[in-house]
């Protein structure tokens, strides 16, 4: 009898548990408590900053070990420092202090050295700072994020950058410096900041970004508040603490070419200095500022997973349990534009007008391309203007190094034409993120013969391209217990790398980081049904199907 009760016991507390789990999930926009948008939670970008370590499948930290991963490490006189990232009951900490035995980097940005002056690194400013980003891109939904701006003349920010395109949601300065010696008024400490802004190199010289200051109640700094974001096709919102604050229309901000904002973003949280709101000194930094962010989520109509097709230039490269996308110097002519597609919303434009110098390139990431050993084939679609004359197209791949020459004089013009090639390479791709295997597609100008050059490429294939990663590792060294499952599920191989859960239609569910042999997760929010579970890493992948049951 007493056994009985117990195990009724439990069943009891089980079903509590689930309802519970299941409630907390149910989180919508302090905007739209109701949920009459019809909005999903993006789990892979959303983060409620619980434990006492940042989720690093979500997150990456500028300047942790050293690395920058070629993004810029803060604006001078301020440095990006790892160390001053932290999570801590329950909140994101991003900290600012004065910190002379930093080692800064030795080199300007926007004309000012790291630690210190327009003149000098003479380490008259060692201000340190922090910025996180995530390791994933997005397109369009509602950005929310719930944070105390540091209280002092630092910003506290959240924002994304896209392709060309940067959207500051929140970019809050806590308080003025002691004195005030720019003589500031006192409503910048009440200013919510947005921005669009459009980084298009071939924007006009007087191009003016959207920038608006909504001037608040109270000061940004004092409390935690929750600032959302709306970004849609066709309009942007700004929301604070639930009230609508602003809106424009997509059609309104290209009228003033202001939005480049329909290509994937990725998010970033960050403290920065201003030097025209006025800079620190050490007395406002004699405790380290803190910018405490409770939580971030993203809502969406229908969740858009990390891998875009980048190979059809709808996005940017996912691999390695992190994005990265197409690079291109701006002086180059290619593009990434909606103009004109073969399929979806983009496609890459080569277009110039004149004398064209040396050979024009754009680039896919380092470690990008994934294929084997053997036998390859490459397709692609190309769209050539009637009136350009091009010869051929090169395309390289790095790592091992091989050349593909396409000749484009016989291509039918103004209209979309496939081209292949086969090729053999000696060894599979190497998956380095520093020399790794990666696609160069470049026109030289001695292969132009006409005085303006128009065309698109889209839709490029592999055969035997396998860039998920799936069944390169032997099954045998990867397991997944129990099989049936309920609540834990125990993954265990002696490979490191992202571990993804997806259900049965495809849609990843849960993503993790497994640092050890044997990794232990909890399911008991997941719905009972079949799951694929997979572990992805430098050398390939492996997936495993698993049932859970209740």
């Amino acid at each position: 009898m007493q056994k009985k009760m117990r195990i009724q016991t439990i069943i009891a507390l089980s079903t509590l548990l689930i309802g519970f789990s299941e409630l907390q999930a149910q989180v919508y926009p302090v905007s739209d408590p109701g949920n009459s948008s019809g909005w999903i939670l993006n789990e892979n970008l959303s983060d409620e900053f619980e434990g006492t370590t940042l989720d690093k499948s979500k997150w990456w930290i500028l300047g942790e070990n050293g690395d920058y991963r070629n993004k810029w490490k803060g604006r001078a006189p301020g440095q990006f420092a790892a160390h001053n990232v932290r999570v801590e009951n329950g909140d994101l900490i991003l900290s600012s202090q004065w910190e002379p035995s930093f080692s800064f980097a030795p080199e300007k940005n926007n004309g000012v050295y790291y630690g210190g002056t327009s003149t000098s690194a003479d380490n008259s400013k060692p201000i340190t700072q922090a910025c996180v980003m995530s390791e994933t891109f997005f397109r369009y939904g509602y950005m929310e994020i719930r944070c105390k701006a540091a209280d002092a003349p630092v910003t506290s920010s959240f924002w994304t950058t896209g392709y060309h395109s940067e959207i500051d949601m929140t970019e809050n300065y806590g308080k003025r410096p002691i004195g005030n010696p720019q003589n500031k008024p006192e409503s910048l400490e009440r200013k919510m900041r947005t921005n669009m802004i459009n980084w298009d190199p071939d924007r006009a010289a007087d191009h003016q970004n959207w920038k608006v200051e909504d001037v608040l109640d109270v000061r940004v700094a004092s409390d935690y508040f929750v600032y959302g974001f709306e970004w849609d096709k066709d309009y942007i919102k700004t929301y604070f603490n639930g009230e609508l604050i602003r809106h424009a229309t997509r059609q309104e901000l290209e009228a003033n070419d202001q939005w480049r904002h329909q290509y994937p973003q990725e998010l970033w949280l960050d403290s920065e200095v201003f030097e025209w709101y006025g800079l620190p000194a050490q007395a406002d930094l004699a405790s380290p500022a803190e910018y405490k962010i409770d939580y971030v989520r993203i809502w969406q109509k229908a969740i858009t997973e990390p891998d875009f097709d980048a190979l059809g230039f709808e996005g940017p490269f996912y691999f390695q349990g992190r994005s990265a996308p197409w690079w291109a110097a701006g002086s180059t002519p290619w593009r990434i534009k909606d103009e004109k597609s073969s399929t979806g919303d983009f496609s890459l434009r080569f277009q110039h007008s004149g004398t064209l110098n040396g050979s024009q390139t754009i680039y896919s990431p380092f470690g990008s391309s994934k294929l084997a050993a053997g036998d390859n084939e490459m397709r692609f679609k190309v769209w050539i203007d009637p009136a350009t004359v091009v010869n051929k197209m090169d395309v390289v791949l790095n790592n091992p190094w091989i050349k593909l020459t396409f000749d484009l004089t016989g291509v039918e013009k103004g209209k979309w034409v496939e081209l292949a090639q086969n090729f053999t390479r000696n060894a599979e791709s190497s998956l380095s993120l520093t020399n790794g295997d990666r696609l160069q597609i470049t026109i030289a100008s001695v292969d132009i013969a006409s005085s303006d050059v128009l065309l698109y490429i889209d839709d490029i294939t592999f055969k035997n391209n396998i860039v998920t990663g799936i069944e390169d590792y032997k099954s045998t060294d990867f397991s997944v217990y129990p099989n049936p499952a309920i609540d834990i599920l125990t993954i265990s191989s002696e490979h490191r790398g992202l571990v993804r859960i997806s259900n049965s239609v495809g849609a990843v569910v849960r993503t993790t980081e497994k640092k050890s042999t044997s990794e232990q997760l909890n399911i008991s929010g997941l719905s009972p049904g079949m799951y694929f579970v997979s572990i992805v890493g430098e050398q390939g992948g492996v997936t495993q199907k698993v049932l859970i049951c209740r």
